[in-house]
């Protein structure tokens, strides 16, 4: 029986002070899917903030491919230990070399003024669902692999079997984990970090081609901050969006929204965007 998601960030004390050990796991030709090494960077920073702290952001770098076939090690460093808040810095080793790096803020939640932007007007999950039923063509990335997480694609110009010019650099997608059982707020946290790299690199191709038939892709840095708990069980929407691609490089932005319209977290990456070349000829 598959491991639920939870299970699968869960990391657990390794040798040394702030020292823990995560299961990989093989997500098809991407090796390790970058998320999974996020939400348990994540997780294994938790570990060593004190409740009922919570994240506040993190900023991380992925540095190499991971192997799906060995445990992942993290290192937690203690950059900073307060009253109120805490930063942390995580770095994944896979055969004593480092794949990947977080650094990561958390703090007590505290009442503050608040303004966000407008939820986007979008179909409903209901509607979406009822649709899929009947459509063969599913929407599958790395961060639904064995059922963990759901994501259903409230676009209608993604998934093409051909490159069409003048599509918008956008993605909207409903997205939720699969859980049994309410997640706490850290928990869900930790699934908002794996699932947050799943398809922010795809909205800077858009205009260009196709992912992995006529461009390379891959996670280069990737930040997130968290606004508002919520409950990463329930439907949320992650709107999505380029802002620019230059030198090989892509821009992508992203918020995630609860069903009523409460900004819950912001995210930005910068992914590789280059073009495969044909050189048969």
């Amino acid at each position: 029986m598959a491991l639920s998601l939870m299970q699968l960030m869960a990391v657990q004390a390794a040798e040394g002070e702030d020292h823990f050990l995560g299961q990989a796991e093989a997500y098809g030709l991407l090796g390790i899917y970058g998320g999974h090494f996020v939400g348990q960077a994540l997780a294994a920073a938790f570990e060593t903030v004190e409740e009922p702290k919570l994240a506040q952001s993190f900023h991380c770098y992925f540095l190499l491919p991971g192997d799906p076939n060995e445990p992942i090690h993290y290192a937690v460093t203690r950059l900073r230990e307060g009253r109120g808040s805490d930063v942390r810095n995580i770095i994944a080793n896979q055969k004593n070399r480092p794949i990947f790096q977080m650094t990561a803020s958390f703090k007590l939640s505290e009442a503050g003024d608040e303004h966000q932007p407008e939820m986007p007007a979008v179909a409903d999950v209901e509607s979406l669902l009822e649709a899929r039923k009947s459509d063969d063509a599913q929407f599958n990335p790395p961060p639904t692999l064995e059922g963990r997480t759901e994501m259903l694609m409230a676009s209608d110009h993604f998934i093409q079997p051909e490159f069409v010019a003048g599509r918008r650099a956008e993605l909207k997608l409903w997205v939720r984990c699969n859980s049994e059982h309410q997640l706490s707020q850290r928990d869900s946290q930790i699934a908002l970090a794996f699932m947050s790299d799943g398809t922010l690199m795809f909205n800077s191709v858009i205009p260009h081609g196709l992912p992995f038939q006529t461009h390379r892709l891959t996670s280069i840095d990737h930040a997130v901050w968290f606004h508002r708990p919520a409950d990463a069980a329930e439907w949320l929407l992650f709107d999505q969006r380029s802002s620019a691609a230059a030198d090989g490089r892509g821009m992508n932005h992203g918020e995630i929204y609860n069903r009523q319209g409460q900004l819950i977290m912001t995210a930005a990456q910068e992914s590789m965007l280059r073009k495969i070349v044909d050189k048969k000829g």
